[in-house]
């Protein structure tokens, strides 16, 4: 006979598979914040503007302006990923108030917690869509949201998922227990948004700092690179490369340090 818990769980994963092959190649981290379209028109534009740079200013201008799309799409991609992290935190306490308000008026910990779905906006709707879809697929409520939770990295969630566990196994009065949790989570946004402004002024600075002296080189490599090339050819030249280069990765490294002190 197959075993149901084996079996509920290959229907989960079919259920959470992604659709797509550029998709399905996403981490899960990373599922909702960027489309599979974003990522033709990403690599697409990063190969174009780095062959047109080696075409005219020779191999190392191309490699130049590879190794600098690259950070920017990596920065872009971070960026992205933070917006997304912090409009789901956002999501979340309306979420947990609508499923205190289904489960007091008689729904199930189960119920509520798809139906309050609809009271959702992307990105939050589309990662509690999936954990539904396992849910309806035979996985356990709290093993689904885990996993959608590992997949979204948010300490929030996997707190969701523990109560939302407790609740389904063991009874008891959940919805009071979700309702100080949607407290805690707005007062400790409303702290981080305080915090962040107060530290606005260090950050800002910190990203200059940090970002001005690779732009003034690349943007010398890729104006002059036959100036760069002297100096790379030169002994005296390429150690000073290099040493400039371990100081900004230093003067990088405190900046970081510097800002999240902050």
């Amino acid at each position: 006979m197959t075993d149901p818990w084996l079996e509920a769980e290959a229907n989960a994963a079919t259920a959470a598979a992604p659709s797509g092959l550029i998709e399905k190649a996403l981490p899960g981290w990373l599922v909702g914040v960027i489309s599979p379209q974003m990522v033709v028109l990403g690599i697409s534009v990063v190969v174009l503007l780095a062959s047109a740079a080696g075409l005219f200013g020779g191999w190392i201008a191309g490699l130049s302006a590879l190794g600098m799309l690259v950070l920017l799409a990596i920065f872009a991609v971070w960026l992205l990923l933070q917006k997304s992290r912090q409009k789901l935190i956002g999501q979340l306490p309306a979420y947990i108030d609508a499923m205190v308000r289904l489960i007091t008026i008689g729904n199930s910990t189960q119920a509520a917690f798809q139906l309050a779905i609809a009271t959702t906006q992307a990105p939050l709707r589309g990662h509690l869509e999936r954990s539904a879809s396992l849910v309806r697929a035979g996985m356990d409520l709290d093993r689904a949201l885990h996993q959608t939770a590992s997949n979204v990295r948010i300490e929030e969630m996997y707190l969701l998922a523990s109560i939302l566990g407790l609740g389904v196994r063991y009874g008891g009065r959940s919805d009071l227990l979700l309702e100080r949790v949607a407290n805690f989570m707005r007062d400790r946004e409303q702290a981080e948004d305080e915090l962040s402004a107060m530290s606005s002024e260090t950050r800002l600075s910190a990203w200059i700092l940090g970002l001005l002296p690779v732009g003034v080189a690349t943007f010398f490599i890729l104006t002059n690179p036959s100036y760069f090339m002297g100096m790379w050819n030169d002994g005296t030249g390429r150690n000073t490369i290099l040493l400039a280069a371990g100081f900004q990765l230093f003067g990088a490294a405190l900046l970081y340090r510097l800002a999240r002190l902050t």
